[in-house]
């Protein structure tokens, strides 16, 4: 899942930040309320905003499952919008119907973990728990290569299909994102798909199969994909050891993460790998990783309510003009006065993170879309927590805060607790110093 929301669209759009659109939203479903001929004037003519434009993608994504998609007719062309995608199904019901409270307050969560100053795309994991919905937080037990470049956040040209007949090594399409693999930085890694390894071709047995047409591999740097010139590619294989069945031996890099692409050989063709790395070396290898072990560092809990129209510092709405209002442009803390985060300990810092995490002036305590309430779970001081589980009794051992209150104690039912991949993955831009997990 992908934070790539910015903070100022966030805070600042006609719709979760307008008095006026809130009830309308929240008092129907999203289909009827954006679709066709039902479609409500008053939030098409909200949607002329920019920002508004962007922050329901990620409200749909949010809200709805796979598979569903709201329509919707762009106000500044009228033309028809790329659908809204629905993906993590929190609110299910807001498809064509009202949601509840509890709805609200699970979607708040998502939105605001998924947010960053900088509108950057940033791969996390999110857990939590509902009793009704035992699944609904279910971790992957096999998570995929990100398909996004982590520099420029385009998607990698690799895993687009080819649009011509080619069979290279070297070709930046019609690959296949495999899996994620873990390994001691500076050790030899050695994996394949039906060879020996290509420095050991006169000891021991293959390294996995091959399935279907001739196959390659390819392995990157860290958690995403690469093209073949890319530097974060670390080996690659079309053949090992006389063979067609490819294998590929390398170091282990910095990142102490790699993962896996295939493709076949021709782009015309179709095949399968059942990759297998060699275990019980000193490079501790091990493949492929689950969700949990890919997204390790819990960041904190989110909780809250966006859609409160009598919670917010501020105003927005599109005028009859089509102009864009606003009332404050510079707000002291959170627009939205109902909604929180608590952060997890072993975070220096962790003031100094919260104003870049939440705020879309970052390190200045301004235009924040919650406020930080401190640490969820404080084993020096336990007094102090504002979480009642470190780890929700529903799923054993995922690590979600459970029972966050509020600076007033109120208990939220609905937190989203997130884990990163990387310390300062969340805060692209932000100094060093304020994202270190100690």
């Amino acid at each position: 899942m992908a934070n790539s929301l910015t903070t100022q669209a966030l805070v600042f759009n006609a719709l979760t930040t307008n008095p006026q659109a809130i009830p309308l939203l929240i008092g129907n479903g999203l289909v009827p309320l954006f679709s066709g001929v039902s479609a409500n004037p008053y939030l098409q003519q909200q949607l002329k905003d920019p920002a508004a434009r962007e922050v329901m993608p990620y409200l749909v994504s949010c809200a709805l499952p796979v598979g569903t998609q709201v329509s919707w007719t762009d106000p500044t062309t009228g033309l028809p919008g790329t659908p809204w995608e629905g993906k993590l199904g929190l609110c299910p019901q807001w498809k064509t119907g009202a949601p509840s409270p509890a709805c609200l307050h699970w979607v708040s969560a998502c939105l605001l973990a998924r947010n960053n100053a900088q509108g950057r795309r940033v791969e996390l994991s999110l857990r939590g728990q509902d009793a009704s919905r035992p699944t609904l937080f279910s971790t992957e037990s096999v998570t995929r290569p990100v398909l996004y470049h982590p520099a420029t956040d385009a998607a990698v040209p690799s895993y687009a299909a080819c649009l011509f007949p080619d069979a290279t090594e070297g070709r930046d399409c019609g690959w296949k994102a495999e899996g994620l693999g873990r390994c001691v930085p500076g050790a030899t890694v050695r994996l394949g798909a039906g060879a020996r390894a290509p420095d050991q071709c006169g000891t021991g047995g293959p390294l996995g199969t091959t399935a279907g047409a001739r196959m390659m591999l390819r392995v990157c740097d860290d958690i995403a994909g690469c093209d073949a010139g890319d530097a974060r590619k670390l080996a690659s294989s079309e053949g090992a050891c006389a063979t067609t069945s490819p294998s590929v031996t390398f170091t282990c890099p910095a990142s102490g993460f790699f993962n896996v692409m295939s493709a076949p050989y021709s782009s015309t063709q179709s095949g399968s790998v059942a990759v297998q790395v060699e275990t019980g070396t000193s490079a501790a290898t091990r493949y492929p990783l689950s969700e949990t072990d890919t997204f390790f560092l819990r960041e904190g809990a989110y909780y809250g309510n966006i859609f409160d129209a009598e919670a917010l510092a501020t105003t927005v709405y599109v005028d009859r003009d089509g102009k864009v209002r606003r009332g404050q442009e510079v707000v002291d803390g959170a627009v939205y006065r109902k909604m929180y985060s608590c952060q997890a300990a072993g975070w220096s810092g962790s003031a100094a993170y919260a104003t870049h995490r939440l705020c879309a002036l970052p390190g200045s305590g301004a235009n924040c879309a919650a406020t930080s309430v401190g640490l969820c779970i404080n084993p020096k001081e336990p007094r102090t927590s504002h979480c009642q589980y470190d780890d929700g009794p529903l799923v054993k051992g995922d690590g979600d805060f459970e029972l966050c209150t509020d600076t007033g104690g109120n208990k939220w039912m609905e937190p989203i607790t997130v884990f990163l991949h990387n310390a300062c993955s969340a805060l692209p831009g932000a100094p060093g110093d304020v994202c270190q997990a100690r």
